[in-house]
């Protein structure tokens, strides 16, 4: 959040106001070797604020082509976008995000190229995001606003808008 608001020039607050909402997450517990432990978390995290259509709010349409206005500074869970875990190992889901990833109808000559392992790779370290994300909310007791404390100066109706 710190490089968006800088780029953005606002600070936690206004930024938490603007773009933000705190929402109930079903989080996967994962073990100490990234596998799912068949358990899971409901606790509350602060997402971004999507639309309706659960389009992202800083992918914007220039010349035919979505672009990211905050890419040199994208969340993680951005920048491993669409090689989620809960994606790469659901076929259902896979086939979803599939139709809707503007990445995945980029021509052969000029996409990217995984590995497999690279593809693991990737899932792996979102799987290491949502561990530790746990872990750090557990130390806190699970509250939101003790892991965030710049929450304290938001109103909840500011932030859940």
């Amino acid at each position: 959040m710190c490089n968006i608001s800088k780029i953005l020039n606002l600070n936690y607050v206004d930024f938490a106001k603007r773009y933000l909402k705190i929402t109930p997450y079903d989080f996967t517990l994962w073990d100490a070797n990234l596998k799912d432990t068949g358990k899971k978390k409901m606790m509350r995290t602060l997402i971004l604020n999507f639309d309706q259509k659960q389009d992202c709010i800083f992918l914007k349409k220039q010349e035919e082509k979505f672009l990211c206005q905050i890419y040199q500074a994208r969340p993680q869970q951005c920048e491993l976008y669409p090689f989620w875990s809960m994606i790469m190992t659901s076929e259902v889901t896979f086939q979803d995000h599939r139709l809707i990833c503007p990445g995945f109808h980029v021509p052969k000559e000029e996409a990217e190229f995984f590995t497999p392992d690279h593809i693991q790779r990737l899932v792996n370290n979102e799987r290491r995001i949502e561990r530790d994300y746990f872990l750090a909310m557990k130390a806190v007791n699970f509250d939101i606003m003790a892991y965030y404390p710049f929450l304290k100066d938001v109103s909840a109706l500011d932030i859940n808008k």
